[in-house]
């Protein structure tokens, strides 16, 4: 456990034995979870810290026509919902569910307090956590904003892009990618069809090269 401990965000920095002190003055718990179980449903109070030990759990929020829109998906090391975990409006904003197999480790609010105060560095590393987050559903949000499938898949590719690097690596194939847009996979499969006979792109199986930077640009204009 503190082998993967050492590679979380949360213990940046730290050694193995050093993360086993921390922990040991802590109560905490690990938990299993098991493939499509649901761990929390959007509303409910974050009252836990919990870190991924293994497996893969995924961010799903239902949509007023019933549809389910994946907004994240978490692996191990991750800390889960950790931008909720302190503040007035604690509660999860998306239903949690298990994408396969695998455990937690589980600290109670009062608990996680207290290894906060424990260690400097383990205060700083979560603070960077919940600004990485803001960051990050910031963008979300901005994504969900966009009406069409061409300007949502635009968007995906652009802020992937870095360095001026025409190549992307995609870590998703194209069903995962519609299901991240909350779109039928087929139509998403028809969007990139078009931008590929239009020479914009090139979608391989895990990159899309940009052929065209200035024409994937001009569809968020």
């Amino acid at each position: 456990m503190f082998e993967i401990l050492g590679r979380s965000p949360l213990f940046n920095g730290l050694e193995s034995q050093q993360i086993n002190t921390l922990i040991a003055k802590c109560p905490h718990q690990v938990k299993s979870f098991t493939k499509n179980e649901v761990l929390a449903y959007s509303g409910e109070v974050v009252d836990k810290a919990m870190i991924i030990l293994s497996g893969r759990l995924q961010g799903e929020m239902v949509d007023f026509s019933g549809n389910n829109l994946k907004i994240e998906d978490l692996n191990a090391p991750q800390m889960v919902a950790p931008a909720f975990l302190y503040g007035a409006q604690g509660l999860f904003p998306v239903n949690l569910s298990a994408s396969s197999d695998g455990k937690l480790l589980v600290i109670y609010r009062n608990d996680f307090t207290k290894l906060l105060t424990l260690d400097p560095r383990v205060l700083a590393n979560f603070l960077n956590i919940i600004s990485g987050k803001a960051q990050f559903l910031s963008r979300k949000i901005t994504f969900l904003s966009f009406k069409t499938i061409k300007e949502k898949l635009a968007y995906f590719l652009l802020n992937r892009l870095k360095n001026n690097n025409m190549i992307i690596p995609i870590n998703h194939n194209q069903k995962e990618v519609a299901e991240l847009f909350g779109v039928a996979r087929p139509s998403l499969a028809r969007i990139i069809g078009d931008l590929e006979s239009q020479g914009i792109l090139k979608w391989e199986r895990n990159q899309v090269t940009v052929l065209d930077l200035n024409a994937l640009q001009s569809i968020l204009k």
